[in-house]
């Protein structure tokens, strides 16, 4: 029934979805461009370099994503291609992977972390708080606070769930493909959300941020490692072939324009789950940017938040899908052996040199990135909560608590399967936050038109 939900509501919602998308990003661009890009987020100085800032962003927003879809994600497009091209699969497959990773999903984080941050005059950082001006009443707000407190909690509560099972997947292929019981897995989701309570009890400026530094460092190292697999001169072509078609497609792959259109089917199983799923992510993601960005200016926000991240998961995926499509790893591709995203990434390292070293340091890296999105998660909902930008260790406390406590009785009531249902649960989630989310973008630009930010700077 919920699988059901989900595809009927991704096929209603599904275009709105894409034009939301394309419009944050063309929003973006236009700010940047503006006057107003001159103008300073809050009156606070920034308490972050900019190496630590893009490390968050990156740990908060994407890290165990990035290196649970590194290999599979290129992969299947290059076996499943979506549509007739001129171009070679392996383009089309950077294409397509660079459009799911690029410029939206940092747009969709990184508009509505403008938003809230641009508003805010005082710690609190509660979504409600946007629309105290416009004399909402406090039923309504208290609603609107509930359902992205809501969505939060599914959030990151799917996202265990998935980062949980590559980390299973990573322990049984480095132990001979034993599976792992359910005690077990118990054990890991326990210890990574007490690790994750402790790092968001010590706050922004010492865990978090150096878990998420240690995180970027260590996903570099993966990266440089493996472009240095592959002829150097190969790669710069495969990636600025890509993005020329990525770049010259964008408006046709956003809105779904032109001939020939890509299938419905794709869409969904695709394009349409992934802006879903990032719409969900919004709220925490957004609220989490608006929080570490106070002091910068709004071009550097958005070259920082836009950009940056865009073009380090453009390097990070031409590094492994160059690689991949390799005549060794071409082999095993078309074998189904990098079909699984949960051990896609501890199979494909382990057929590099040092790979006996390179898997278990990759299954540091999905750990720490796990930690740091549950530690930033924790924090969030305590801001949420506590209605202030360094809330109190009791709010912070409870809600590491009360996560463990609702994934373990998910995971025993219903295995991996339910957290699989709350997985799905958090794309039903993205409806509602979508048109609060539409309607939050039309009332700031109504708000710059004000003020003439728009119109003349």
């Amino acid at each position: 029934m919920l699988s059901e939900a989900l595809k009927q509501s991704l096929h209603f919602f599904g275009p709105f979805y894409l034009y939301l998308g394309f419009g944050a990003v063309v929003f973006m661009l236009t700010l940047l461009i503006l006057p107003i890009s001159k103008n300073t987020i809050g009156d606070q100085k920034p308490d972050s370099s900019w190496f630590s800032r893009v490390a968050m962003l990156f740990s908060t927003g994407m890290g165990p994503s990035l290196l649970l879809r590194a290999v599979q994600e290129p992969g299947y497009y290059f076996i499943h291609p979506h549509k007739t091209s001129i171009y070679s699969p392996e383009i089309l497959s950077f294409a397509y992977t660079f459009f799911h990773w690029g410029l939206t999903p940092w747009a969709f984080y990184g508009l509505f972390g403008l938003i809230i941050a641009w508003k805010k005059t005082d710690s609190d950082f509660s979504i409600s708080s946007y629309f105290d001006k416009y004399n909402f009443p406090k039923y309504l707000k208290t609603g609107i606070d509930t359902t992205v407190i809501a969505c939060t909690v599914v959030g990151i509560v799917a996202s265990l769930g998935l980062g949980s099972r590559q980390i299973s997947g990573g322990l049984a292929f480095l132990n001979g493909n034993k599976t792992i019981g359910l005690t077990y897995s118990i054990g890991i989701l326990l210890a990574l959300i007490s690790v994750g309570t402790l790092s968001a009890m010590s706050g922004l400026r010492k865990s978090i941020k150096n878990l998420s530094n240690f995180n970027i460092g260590l996903m570099l190292f993966f990266m440089v490692f493996v472009l240095i697999q592959s002829p150097i001169l190969e790669v710069i072509v495969n990636l600025f072939s890509g993005l020329k078609l990525y770049l010259t497609d964008f408006v046709s792959m956003s809105l779904n324009l032109g001939k020939p259109k890509i299938p419905e089917t794709f869409l969904l199983d695709w394009t349409y789950f992934y802006w879903a799923f990032w719409l969900a992510w919004v709220p925490f993601t957004g609220i989490f940017i608006a929080r570490i960005s106070q002091g910068r200016s709004i071009r550097q926000y958005i070259l920082g938040t836009l950009f940056i991240p865009a073009i380090g998961t453009f390097f990070w995926f031409t590094a492994f899908g160059n690689l991949l499509f390799s005549e060794h790893h071409l082999h095993l591709l078309t074998s189904a052996y990098y079909d699984s995203i949960y051990t896609s990434i501890f199979r494909f390292l382990n057929e590099l040199p040092l790979g006996k070293i390179l898997s278990p340091l990759s299954l540091v890296l999905a750990i720490t990135f796990l930690v740091t999105s549950i530690d930033s998660g924790i924090f969030v909902l305590s801001m949420f909560s506590n209605k202030n930008s360094e809330p109190n260790h009791r709010h912070r406390l409870f809600w590491g608590i009360f996560l463990g406590i609702l994934t373990t009785i998910l995971l025993v009531i219903g295995g991996e399967t339910l957290l699989q249902y709350v997985s799905q649960l958090l794309i039903l989630f993205a409806i509602p936050f979508s048109i609060l989310y539409f309607i939050m973008i039309f009332l700031f630009i109504k708000d710059l038109f004000k003020k003439k930010l728009l119109s003349n700077g």
